[in-house]
């Protein structure tokens, strides 16, 4: 059976078939495409030196932002550009269910999910909370759990500027 596989380059990624089978054919953008992902919004809080440049992305590439940022200042260019901005994190979890967070601090992170218009004040259940921020890893498990109890599922994703 073995000798009967043909191992196609990894190029296409790999791929085996018997000899037997031809490929079917397809077409390029189905191949290069991925499956066409739902453009809801995306909430965005922290427009810092990391989080504008991940929103600008993230706009660039169709996707409705709800903004807002401690500095109002740094929600202009989004406002300008056509994008959402609102008033605190907990209006973000009113109007998105799928939010990132790119935060300077600790601090910050607990203000921002349990602060008195913290996220968690309104966010949905089935929420996807993504929490960009490098905090110290006892206080994303503290908010996991929080997040948790709301129905929402938190995911500690800590991103560093060093190359």
């Amino acid at each position: 059976m073995a000798s009967s596989l043909r191992f196609r380059g990894a190029a296409s990624g790999l791929r085996y078939w018997s000899r037997r089978q031809r490929p079917a054919a397809t077409s390029l953008a189905a191949v290069c495409s991925r499956s066409m992902a739902s453009k809801t919004p995306v909430g965005f809080i922290g427009l810092g030196n990391m989080g504008n440049p991940m929103a600008k992305n993230l706009m660039k590439h169709g996707y409705p932002l709800i903004i807002y940022d401690v500095f109002p200042d740094a929600c202009k260019e989004f406002q300008d550009a056509g994008e959402q901005v609102v008033s605190s994190p907990a209006d973000v979890a009113e109007k998105a269910d799928r939010i990132i967070t790119m935060l300077p601090t600790s601090i910050n992170a607990i203000e921002a999910y349990s602060g008195a218009n913290g996220i968690l004040k309104k966010v949905k259940k089935g929420s996807l909370l993504i929490d960009s921020s490098t905090i110290d890893p006892a206080i994303s498990k503290e908010l996991a759990k929080e997040a948790e109890k709301m129905g929402a599922v938190f995911m500690d994703a800590p991103v560093s500027g060093d190359i």
